[in-house]
Protein backbone atom coordinates (compact mmCIF):
# COMPACT_ATOMS: atom_id res chain seq x y z
CA UNK A 1 0.00 0.00 0.00
CA UNK A 2 1.38 3.00 -1.49
CA UNK A 3 2.02 6.10 1.44
CA UNK A 4 -0.14 9.10 1.44
CA UNK A 5 2.10 11.88 0.26
CA UNK A 6 0.64 15.39 1.79
CA UNK A 7 0.47 18.22 -0.54
CA UNK A 8 1.03 21.22 1.03
CA UNK A 9 -0.05 24.83 -0.45
CA UNK A 10 1.80 27.67 -0.63
CA UNK A 11 2.05 31.40 -2.37
CA UNK A 12 2.71 31.76 -5.99
CA UNK A 13 5.05 34.86 -6.75
CA UNK A 14 2.51 37.13 -8.43
CA UNK A 15 0.02 36.43 -4.86
CA UNK A 16 3.70 37.21 -3.11
CA UNK A 17 3.78 40.08 -4.91
CA UNK A 18 0.20 41.28 -4.70
CA UNK A 19 0.17 40.46 -0.85
CA UNK A 20 3.17 42.68 -0.56
CA UNK A 21 1.55 45.53 -2.81
CA UNK A 22 -1.01 45.94 -0.57
CA UNK A 23 0.83 45.60 2.49
CA UNK A 24 3.03 49.08 1.11
CA UNK A 25 -0.28 50.83 -0.08
CA UNK A 26 -1.57 50.10 3.46
CA UNK A 27 1.53 51.22 5.26
CA UNK A 28 1.14 54.10 3.10
CA UNK A 29 -2.27 55.40 3.79
CA UNK A 30 -1.48 55.18 7.53
CA UNK A 31 1.96 57.18 7.25
CA UNK A 32 0.29 59.77 5.37
CA UNK A 33 -2.76 59.47 8.27
CA UNK A 34 0.00 60.16 10.55
CA UNK A 35 1.36 62.73 8.77
CA UNK A 36 -1.80 64.85 8.42
CA UNK A 37 -2.61 64.17 12.14
CA UNK A 38 0.73 65.73 13.10
CA UNK A 39 0.35 68.65 10.62
CA UNK A 40 -2.98 69.42 12.09
CA UNK A 41 -2.27 69.30 15.50
CA UNK A 42 1.15 71.69 14.95
CA UNK A 43 -1.50 73.93 13.43
CA UNK A 44 -3.83 73.39 16.53
CA UNK A 45 -0.86 74.51 18.63
CA UNK A 46 0.26 77.42 16.95
CA UNK A 47 -3.07 79.11 16.57
CA UNK A 48 -3.32 78.85 20.79
CA UNK A 49 0.28 79.94 20.65
CA UNK A 50 -1.15 83.39 18.65
CA UNK A 51 -4.11 83.36 21.03
CA UNK A 52 -2.56 83.27 24.03
CA UNK A 53 -0.14 86.42 22.60
CA UNK A 54 -3.30 88.35 21.07
CA UNK A 55 -4.99 87.81 24.99
CA UNK A 56 -1.76 88.68 26.64
CA UNK A 57 -1.53 92.18 24.27
CA UNK A 58 -5.13 93.10 25.18
CA UNK A 59 -4.10 92.57 28.87
CA UNK A 60 -1.07 95.09 28.39
CA UNK A 61 -3.39 97.48 26.54
CA UNK A 62 -5.92 97.65 29.31
CA UNK A 63 -3.43 98.72 32.25
CA UNK A 64 -1.53 101.04 29.52
CA UNK A 65 -3.81 103.50 28.98
CA UNK A 66 -5.12 101.30 25.67
CA UNK A 67 -1.17 101.18 24.52
CA UNK A 68 -0.36 98.26 22.83
CA UNK A 69 2.85 97.09 23.51
CA UNK A 70 5.88 98.02 20.99
CA UNK A 71 6.54 95.71 18.05
CA UNK A 72 10.52 95.49 18.40
CA UNK A 73 12.89 96.93 20.61
CA UNK A 74 14.64 98.38 16.73
CA UNK A 75 14.41 98.21 13.58
CA UNK A 76 16.01 95.01 12.22
CA UNK A 77 17.10 92.19 14.04
CA UNK A 78 16.66 92.47 17.49
CA UNK A 79 20.20 90.89 19.19
CA UNK A 80 19.89 88.73 22.29
CA UNK A 81 21.40 91.53 24.37
CA UNK A 82 18.99 94.15 22.74
CA UNK A 83 15.89 92.25 23.87
CA UNK A 84 17.47 91.66 27.47
CA UNK A 85 17.45 95.63 28.15
CA UNK A 86 15.91 97.03 30.74
CA UNK A 87 14.82 100.04 28.19
CA UNK A 88 12.92 97.13 25.93
CA UNK A 89 10.37 96.14 28.77
CA UNK A 90 7.61 97.12 27.02
CA UNK A 91 8.36 95.09 23.79
CA UNK A 92 5.83 92.38 23.63
CA UNK A 93 8.18 89.55 24.07
CA UNK A 94 9.03 90.88 27.83
CA UNK A 95 5.65 92.89 28.41
CA UNK A 96 3.76 89.55 29.02
CA UNK A 97 3.41 88.71 32.80
CA UNK A 98 3.34 84.69 33.63
CA UNK A 99 5.82 83.63 30.92
CA UNK A 100 9.36 83.35 30.64
CA UNK A 101 10.42 86.78 28.73
CA UNK A 102 13.28 87.06 26.64
CA UNK A 103 14.69 88.75 29.65
CA UNK A 104 15.48 85.36 30.66
CA UNK A 105 16.11 83.30 28.05
CA UNK A 106 19.06 86.32 26.90
CA UNK A 107 21.02 85.79 29.60
CA UNK A 108 23.25 83.03 28.70
CA UNK A 109 24.18 80.37 25.91
CA UNK A 110 22.00 77.66 27.92
CA UNK A 111 19.41 79.78 28.47
CA UNK A 112 19.23 80.88 24.94
CA UNK A 113 18.75 77.22 23.58
CA UNK A 114 16.39 76.82 26.08
CA UNK A 115 14.48 79.35 24.28
CA UNK A 116 14.14 77.05 21.15
CA UNK A 117 13.40 74.00 23.05
CA UNK A 118 11.18 75.36 25.73
CA UNK A 119 10.11 78.69 24.72
CA UNK A 120 7.24 77.42 23.15
CA UNK A 121 4.81 79.97 23.66
CA UNK A 122 7.18 82.17 21.39
CA UNK A 123 7.14 79.61 18.30
CA UNK A 124 5.26 77.83 15.62
CA UNK A 125 5.93 73.94 16.16
CA UNK A 126 6.50 73.93 12.34
CA UNK A 127 8.91 76.20 12.44
CA UNK A 128 12.64 74.90 11.64
CA UNK A 129 15.46 76.73 12.42
CA UNK A 130 18.62 76.91 10.79
CA UNK A 131 21.97 77.65 12.06
CA UNK A 132 21.84 80.93 12.13
CA UNK A 133 19.28 80.92 14.99
CA UNK A 134 22.07 80.69 17.44
CA UNK A 135 23.37 84.22 16.75
CA UNK A 136 20.20 86.29 17.29
CA UNK A 137 16.68 84.93 18.02
CA UNK A 138 14.58 84.07 15.65
CA UNK A 139 10.79 84.59 16.58
CA UNK A 140 8.32 82.00 14.24
CA UNK A 141 5.36 83.97 15.80
CA UNK A 142 5.53 87.77 15.81
CA UNK A 143 3.22 91.36 16.48
CA UNK A 144 2.24 93.22 13.54
CA UNK A 145 5.03 95.76 12.76
CA UNK A 146 2.65 97.82 10.71
CA UNK A 147 1.00 98.67 13.82
CA UNK A 148 3.84 100.54 14.33
CA UNK A 149 3.62 104.84 13.82
CA UNK A 150 5.84 107.54 14.41
CA UNK A 151 5.23 110.62 15.82
CA UNK A 152 6.49 113.73 15.29
CA UNK A 153 7.73 116.27 17.70
CA UNK A 154 7.05 120.29 17.30
CA UNK A 155 9.73 122.28 17.97
CA UNK A 156 9.79 123.90 21.50
CA UNK A 157 7.33 121.31 22.46
CA UNK A 158 8.33 118.63 25.71
CA UNK A 159 6.52 115.23 24.96
CA UNK A 160 3.62 114.66 27.23
CA UNK A 161 5.58 112.76 30.39
CA UNK A 162 2.70 111.10 31.57
CA UNK A 163 1.95 109.32 28.34
CA UNK A 164 3.22 105.30 28.08
CA UNK A 165 6.79 105.47 26.21
CA UNK A 166 5.68 104.17 23.29
CA UNK A 167 3.62 107.26 22.72
CA UNK A 168 5.96 109.82 23.81
CA UNK A 169 8.94 108.70 21.76
CA UNK A 170 7.09 106.74 18.60
CA UNK A 171 5.15 103.21 18.74
CA UNK A 172 2.55 100.92 18.54
CA UNK A 173 -0.71 102.48 17.71
CA UNK A 174 -4.13 102.39 20.71
CA UNK A 175 -5.97 99.32 20.03
CA UNK A 176 -9.08 101.80 19.71
CA UNK A 177 -6.89 103.22 16.88
CA UNK A 178 -8.14 100.13 15.06
CA UNK A 179 -10.63 100.31 12.77
CA UNK A 180 -11.26 97.38 11.22
CA UNK A 181 -10.30 95.11 14.54
CA UNK A 182 -11.81 91.69 12.83
CA UNK A 183 -9.45 91.96 9.66
CA UNK A 184 -6.20 93.58 11.48
CA UNK A 185 -3.47 91.78 12.13
CA UNK A 186 -2.28 91.74 15.41
CA UNK A 187 0.14 88.91 16.02
CA UNK A 188 0.89 86.42 12.85
CA UNK A 189 3.27 82.78 11.98
CA UNK A 190 6.32 84.76 10.60
CA UNK A 191 9.35 83.50 8.46
CA UNK A 192 12.56 82.38 10.19
CA UNK A 193 16.30 82.32 8.64
CA UNK A 194 16.88 79.88 6.12
CA UNK A 195 12.57 78.89 5.67
CA UNK A 196 11.38 78.75 2.30
CA UNK A 197 9.68 81.52 1.10
CA UNK A 198 5.77 81.39 -0.15
CA UNK A 199 6.44 84.26 -2.55
CA UNK A 200 9.74 84.27 -4.68
CA UNK A 201 9.10 88.43 -4.30
CA UNK A 202 8.98 88.26 -0.73
CA UNK A 203 12.05 89.34 1.49
CA UNK A 204 14.60 86.62 2.40
CA UNK A 205 12.82 85.58 5.77
CA UNK A 206 15.05 87.06 9.14
CA UNK A 207 13.07 85.56 11.85
CA UNK A 208 12.63 89.48 13.21
CA UNK A 209 10.00 89.89 15.98
CA UNK A 210 7.95 91.96 13.93
CA UNK A 211 5.30 90.55 11.56
CA UNK A 212 4.38 91.76 7.62
CA UNK A 213 3.26 90.16 4.57
CA UNK A 214 6.70 90.13 3.36
CA UNK A 215 7.69 87.73 5.83
CA UNK A 216 4.37 85.78 5.95
CA UNK A 217 5.49 82.10 5.07
CA UNK A 218 3.34 79.32 4.21
CA UNK A 219 4.46 75.96 6.68
CA UNK A 220 0.76 75.14 7.12
CA UNK A 221 -0.18 73.52 3.77
CA UNK A 222 0.67 76.64 1.83
CA UNK A 223 -1.51 79.23 4.52
CA UNK A 224 -0.39 80.18 7.93
CA UNK A 225 -2.20 81.02 11.36
CA UNK A 226 -2.94 85.17 12.14
CA UNK A 227 -4.39 86.43 15.68
CA UNK A 228 -6.51 89.46 14.73
CA UNK A 229 -7.03 92.84 16.56
CA UNK A 230 -10.53 91.30 17.75
CA UNK A 231 -9.27 88.38 19.35
CA UNK A 232 -9.92 85.27 17.20
CA UNK A 233 -7.35 83.47 15.47
CA UNK A 234 -7.77 81.78 11.75
CA UNK A 235 -5.60 79.67 9.01
CA UNK A 236 -5.33 82.22 6.03
CA UNK A 237 -4.31 80.89 2.77
CA UNK A 238 -1.21 82.97 1.82
CA UNK A 239 -2.74 83.67 -1.89
CA UNK A 240 -5.12 85.73 0.83
CA UNK A 241 -2.05 87.50 2.79
CA UNK A 242 0.69 88.18 0.16
CA UNK A 243 0.15 89.33 -3.06
CA UNK A 244 1.17 86.62 -5.60
CA UNK A 245 0.76 88.58 -9.25
CA UNK A 246 3.74 91.10 -10.25
CA UNK A 247 3.22 94.50 -9.91
CA UNK A 248 4.08 97.31 -7.01
CA UNK A 249 2.74 95.49 -4.52
CA UNK A 250 4.48 91.89 -5.78
CA UNK A 251 5.58 89.74 -2.73
CA UNK A 252 3.73 92.51 0.12
CA UNK A 253 0.42 93.20 1.66
CA UNK A 254 -2.65 93.21 -0.64
CA UNK A 255 -3.64 96.62 -1.20
CA UNK A 256 -6.02 97.62 -1.10
CA UNK A 257 -7.12 94.78 1.91
CA UNK A 258 -9.51 92.05 0.92
CA UNK A 259 -9.55 89.16 3.20
CA UNK A 260 -6.67 91.18 5.66
CA UNK A 261 -6.05 94.36 6.82
CA UNK A 262 -1.73 95.39 8.44
CA UNK A 263 -2.41 98.58 9.31
CA UNK A 264 -4.43 100.89 11.91
CA UNK A 265 -6.43 102.31 8.83
CA UNK A 266 -7.64 99.93 6.14
CA UNK A 267 -7.23 103.23 3.77
CA UNK A 268 -3.25 103.10 4.46
CA UNK A 269 -0.48 101.12 2.41
CA UNK A 270 1.20 98.63 4.04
Amino acid sequence: MKPKIRKHSAFTLIELLVVIAIIVILASLVVGNVARAKMAAHRVTCMSHLKQWAMAAQLYAQDNEDVLPREAAVDGINSWETTAASTNRDVWYNAVAGVRTMVHYAQTPSSQQEFYSNGGIFHCPRARFSDVAATYPNFSLAMNSKLMRDFERQPGVDPDVSAPAALRFGGVCRLTDIKDPVRTVLFADNGVAGEEKLCAAQEIYTGQPKASAAQFPGRHNGGGNIAFAEGHVETVRGADVVEMEPGPHYGKAIHPPRKIVWCPDPALVP
